[in-house]
């Protein structure tokens, strides 16, 4: 794997008017990288940090998932949103209010900012395919990923969105519950405006969306007009997509998406521990922060999918 470590710029308006704020960004490619290639994108978001110190310090990487992806033929591309680690300015998509009346339509539209910056610069690179643009996120930022999905970006084929929402991190709410949950659910289901192809993955015992909720979100967001699968895994807690124990378990429905969607090659993936092992680089990964403050219970569940 390959990294580049830049600074995309973004520009936002407000009441002094126009500032240009450079967010931190990770581009992987693979070993055998040819500059004279088109390569498909995937766009990586990261979650909410836990505490502020992380927020300002880390720099999220997700290198199982950018493996993946990069063996799917696709170039990975990993940004930090504004006011997270190496990024300018404030986290203002983090910044939902008070968890009685959660700004989540505002959140909403400062993310989906960020990634439309970060959509716009990468279809400038030489060895982009600018109309092959998957987006993927984790938790906050899988509810980006959906959000700038439904501004129906030109380019954007896709969502994969791994235990997506926003206002989970509350401390007054029981866990596996978010912040004032109706109105999570319609901005989610707002979402459905977006006219690509999307896949949610949630699992049993999320301890901030649980299935309950995932599947409500889910409901009004194709009551809205978007189109999806839902999947409900067995339990993993909140950070699939950084595990590296639980690769195997959704990278089945990576390929499914993928392979219906006709992006990134055909092939069907099998992480074994040694392959893992020799090729990921060592970048921080986000599960090691929220595992290190997080349990999630054990126990059994099934498979469920909700197409």
């Amino acid at each position: 794997m390959l990294t580049e470590d830049i600074m995309i710029p973004t520009e936002c308006n407000g009441l002094f008017g126009s500032t240009t704020y450079r967010l931190a960004t990770y581009i992987d490619k693979p070993d055998d990288f040819d500059s004279t290639r088109k390569y498909p994108v995937v766009i990586i978001s990261h979650g909410t940090a836990v505490d502020s110190y992380t927020r300002t310090h880390t720099r999220f990487a997700y290198p199982f998932a950018s493996e993946y992806f990069l063996r799917k033929g696709f170039i990975v591309v990993v940004p930090m949103r504004r006011g997270y680690a190496g990024s300018d300015g404030a986290s203002i998509a983090d910044s939902i209010g008070s968890c009685r009346n959660p700004e989540y339509s505002s959140s909403a539209r400062e993310a989906a900012k960020d990634i439309a910056a970060i959509i716009s610069y990468v279809k400038k690179l030489p060895y982009a395919d600018p109309h092959n643009i998957l987006l993927v996120g984790t938790s906050a930022g899988g509810f980006a990923s959906l959000a700038a999905a439904s501004f129906n970006i030109d380019g954007v084929i896709g969502v994969i969105n791994f235990a997506g929402g926003q206002g989970g991190l509350s401390r007054s709410e029981p866990s596996g519950c978010a912040c004032n949950e109706q109105r999570l659910i319609e901005v989610m289901g707002s979402f459905g405006k977006a006219k690509v192809p999307t896949l949610w993955i949630y699992s049993e015992d999320d301890p901030f969306f649980r299935p309950a909720l995932a599947r409500a979100m889910f409901k009004d967001f194709l009551r809205n007009g978007g189109k999806g699968k839902l999947v409900i895994a067995p339990p993993f807690g909140h950070a699939l997509l950084s595990q590296e124990d639980q690769i195997n378990m959704w990278t089945p429905y990576g390929d499914e998406f993928l392979y219906e969607m006709k992006v990134g090659k055909d092939i069907r993936m099998d992480f074994s521990s040694a392959q893992k092992r020799a090729r990921i680089p060592s970048r921080m990964d986000e599960s090691a922060l929220m595992m290190s403050r997080l349990s999630f219970p054990s126990g059994q569940a099934t498979i469920s999918v909700f197409p």
